[in-house]
């Protein structure tokens, strides 16, 4: 059995992808940038520990655990209305924009698992289930950055 190959020519076809693959979660990235992990900052809202930002999970007071929370997490698109909001705040750098994406469904680290943020439409957090060990999230970061796959300024296209 062949399987087809479809291609995508415009906007509108990249727009109608997202919206018919519900389970479709995006990341817009500035060209460069790691779309997983941060740079190392040790001080202000943005600060790092390992290369996990401290406002994207709840950790423990040392710093070394990381704790469930289905409200936290790392930010993934699940819209194509959310994604534009996503690529203006990505966009802020004048960089262009590429575009990560995984399925949903796809196999996850244990203990990991994307859910609904209760406050924002088609915005999606990528959560801890239990409480595990700061590297042991960023393995499962990691692991999961060398899965996604892109789309090379992807956000000229939004």
């Amino acid at each position: 059995m062949i399987n087809e190959v479809k291609q995508y020519k415009c906007l509108t076809d990249l727009k109608d992808i997202i919206e018919s693959v519900e389970s479709v979660r995006i990341r817009p990235t500035p060209r460069g940038s790691d779309p997983i992990i941060y740079p190392e900052r040790s001080e202000g809202r943005y600060r790092t520990v390992m290369g996990v930002r401290i406002c994207d999970y709840k950790f423990s007071a040392d710093e070394r655990w990381v704790l469930p929370d289905d409200q936290m997490g790392l930010s993934f698109s699940g819209t194509w209305e959310n994604l534009q909001f996503s690529h203006k705040m990505a966009s802020r750098k004048k960089k262009p924009v590429d575009i990560f994406w995984v399925l949903s469904e796809a196999d996850l680290p244990k203990h990991m698992k994307f859910e609904k943020d209760k406050e924002r439409d088609g915005h999606y957090f990528l959560t801890v289930t239990k409480r595990i060990r700061i590297e042991d999230l960023v393995f499962n970061l990691k692991w999961i950055s060398d899965r996604l796959s892109v789309i090379k300024e992807g956000g000229a296209y939004l």
